[in-house]
This record gives C-alpha cells, sequence and structure tokens, in this order.
C-alpha cells in the first residue's frame, strides 16, 4: 500500500508530504479548506494519468499553485505491492503559449532498479532502446515490462482500482445499464460497480448480506432485477418478523435513505477487500448521512478490514470518528489562508488536554 506521497505545486499543496508507512488507516483532520479534499483530488490526477488519460483531462491552468504553470508540478508515491517496493513519480509543467500541460518529467523503480526514466518525450528503458512519446500522455500506461515480470501491471491495476470516495447518496439511484469495473468518487454508479463485484466474486454476496444485517437487522437480501433491453435495477428486501406471522417489503434501491446507501457501500467494499486484492480507499467523511450510534460501527468494521490487508484513509469532522482513531493514526492539515499552502503534521506532535473533540472545539488543534 501507499507509504508516502509527494505532491508539489498542486492547488494547495506545495512540498507536501504525507507519510503513511505503517498506518493500514489513518484520519486527516482540518478545518474547512486546509486541504483535505485536495488530498483526494492529487490521488485521483495519479490515477487517472496513470488509467492513461491525457494530461488535458486530468489538469488545468487553475491546478498550478497561484498559477506558476513555468514552476513543475509534481507528483512522487512510494508504495509496497506483494512485498516489493514501488517508487513512481511524474511532474508537470505548462509553457507559455501551451494550451494544457505537459508531461515533463516522469519514472518508475522496482526493488530500487529502474524500469523507465523519462525527459519530456524521450522514455528510457534500462538494457534497450529509447522511444519518443507525446508529452501530453503518461509513460506508465504505454510501458509493458519485460521478461514475463509483471511490476508495471501491478502498479498500474492498483492505481486504477483506488476507491477516493465523496459519496453523493442522492446519485446513487440503483439502475446499472452494464456491469462497471471502477466505482465513481460521487458512487453515483454504485449499482453498477456492485454488479460487476458480485458477478465476477459471488462469494462476495455472502460477505455484504453479512455486514448489512448487522447494520439493519430487518435486511433480508439484495437482487437485480432486469430492466429495459440489457440494464438491471438493484433491489432490496427486508422480512418483518413478528409473532403473529412475517412479512417482506421489497424496495428499489433508490428508495432507501443516504444513510442506508453509505451501509450498501460500506458492505461493498469491506467484501471487495481481500489478501488476495487488497483494496485502497480514501474516503471524504464517511460519516456524512449517518446518525451518531452508527458512525462508530461504520468506522471501525473499515479499520478493521484494513488492519490485515489493504489500507483506509478518511477525513473528518466527527467527534465519534474522531474518537475510533488514535493519536499515532490522525493527522491534522492547517493552512492560514488561502494564499498560504498546506501544512501536514502527526496528531503526536501537537500537545492537547486528555480529550481531542474538546481541544478541537476550542481551537487548540486546528
Amino acid at each position: 500500500m501507499i507509504e508516502r506521497l509527494y505532491v508539489h505545486n498542486f492547488r494547495c499543496f506545495e512540498n507536501f508530504t504525507l507519510d503513511l508507512k505503517g498506518k493500514p488507516s489513518a484520519l486527516i483532520i482540518g478545518k474547512n479548506g486546509s486541504g483535505k479534499s485536495t488530498l483526494r483530488h492529487a490521488l485521483g490526477v495519479v490515477q487517472n494519468i496513470c488509467r492513461g488519460a491525457k494530461v488535458g483531462k486530468c489538469l488545468d491552468t487553475e491546478d498550478f499553485t497561484t498559477g506558476r504553470q513555468t514552476i513543475p508540478m509534481r507528483f512522487e508515491c512510494d508504495l509496497v505491492l506483494q512485498g516489493k517496493p514501488f517508487q513512481y513519480m511524474i511532474a508537470f509543467d505548462m509553457p507559455e503559449k501551451f494550451r494544457e500541460p505537459r508531461v515533463t518529467e516522469e519514472r518508475l523503480t522496482v526493488n530500487g532498479e529502474p524500469v523507465f526514466n523519462r525527459k519530456l518525450s524521450q522514455v528510457d528503458l534500462p538494457g534497450s532502446n529509447a522511444f519518443g512519446l507525446d508529452w501530453h500522455v503518461a509513460a506508465l500506461p504505454v510501458v509493458n515490462s519485460r521478461g514475463g515480470e509483471q511490476s508495471i501491471q501491478q502498479l498500474r491495476a492498483f492505481f486504477a482500482s483506488l476507491l477516493l470516495l465523496a459519496p453523493v447518496p442522492r446519485n446513487m439511484g440503483g439502475f446499472a445499464p452494464e456491469d462497471e469495473t471502477e466505482l465513481d468518487g460521487d458512487a453515483g454508479n454504485f449499482a453498477a460497480w456492485l454488479a460487476n463485484v458480485v458477478g465476477t466474486e459471488p462469494a462476495r454476496y455472502s460477505d455484504i448480506v453479512t455486514f448489512l444485517k448487522e447494520a439493519m437487522p430487518d435486511f433480508g437480501l439484495f437482487k437485480f432485477v432486469p430492466r429495459g433491453e440489457f440494464g438491471k435495477q438493484l433491489t432490496v428486501r427486508f422480512d418483518l418478523r413478528h409473532a403473529d406471522g412475517s412479512r417482506s417489503l421489497s424496495l428499489d434501491f433508490a428508495k432507501l435513505s443516504d444513510g442506508e446507501k453509505c451501509f450498501f457501500l460500506s458492505a461493498a467494499i469491506l467484501a471487495h477487500n481481500s489478501p488476495e486484492s487488497p483494496l485502497f480507499c480514501f474516503w471524504d467523511e464517511p460519516d456524512n448521512h449517518l446518525s451518531l450510534p452508527e458512525v462508530g460501527q461504520f468506522i471501525t468494521e473499515l479499520r478493521k478490514s484494513t488492519s490485515q490487508h489493504g489500507q483506509f484513509i478518511a477525513t473528518s469532522h466527527h467527534p465519534e470518528a474522531i474518537r475510533r482513531f488514535s493519536d499515532e493514526n490522525t493527522y491534522v492539515f492547517t493552512r492560514n489562508s488561502h494564499l498560504e499552502p498546506t501544512v501536514v503534521r502527526p496528531l503526536t506532535e501537537l500537545p492537547y488536554g486528555t480529550d481531542l473533540v474538546r481541544a478541537l472545539v476550542r481551537g487548540e488543534v486546528i
């Protein structure tokens, strides 16, 4: 999973470093505008670039800090996948009269050995000839591993599978025109993504049901009903048991409450995370739309799932979510004004009283 992320000259990040080594889960706290959501956007840039999107589709002029397009924007990511250390770096600038940013530098090493090194349009492969590449396209989606080695494919698969979430439950309608392998940031295509999860890994269905029954005791099952020529609609059944008999109620997923939709999303993530395919999940304010008693269980289950495999990063203002993380797993983002960059500090470096939530209310930490 990710051990270090470095970002420079991107929005409010200048010489920004987040050290996640040894942390399967972490919490980001800070005032509004301190850069918490910018972290999700930074990861999204790397993800989309590595999926093969052109630079101009992922970045624009305003993404450079205070419009400094001639100063390179830089992303570095150190991570460990299947026991191997990876280091990936990509940098961009936007010279005068250019319509969109270009790649100025890109590099990948695995186990300390260079896989490729790029300067502007030239890509050098150790032991092979260099080749030219459009400077509006990243090399990572293009270069292939050699000699049966799968390192580049592993890295591409990791970046492609990142879950970078800021769910909008009202967009989660439940209709799936077709199965999808990538979950949108607002989870608007959740039904299509869920259909792919249970379609390719049927054993995950029972895991999802188990979690949902813990969250909603009257939950019975979910299924996909054909809708239209090719589409399908996610439906949910609730079982009502009484001394004088039992009744069932079936609803379209769209009719569920915002909090119940978040339960479904969390259950699918928990079920999809496995030792064979560990997930990285960044969830911007996962406690939104949940009642007070539900927040603790929600966060605890996500942290427990990634304690063995995978990684879970959350942002939150919610007292119950904050209390589910230790000081060692909490980072504080601060920013004095919109003209100054984000500063990140581990909570362990900040003195406060005995109760973090009260200290936050008093303004002692952020």
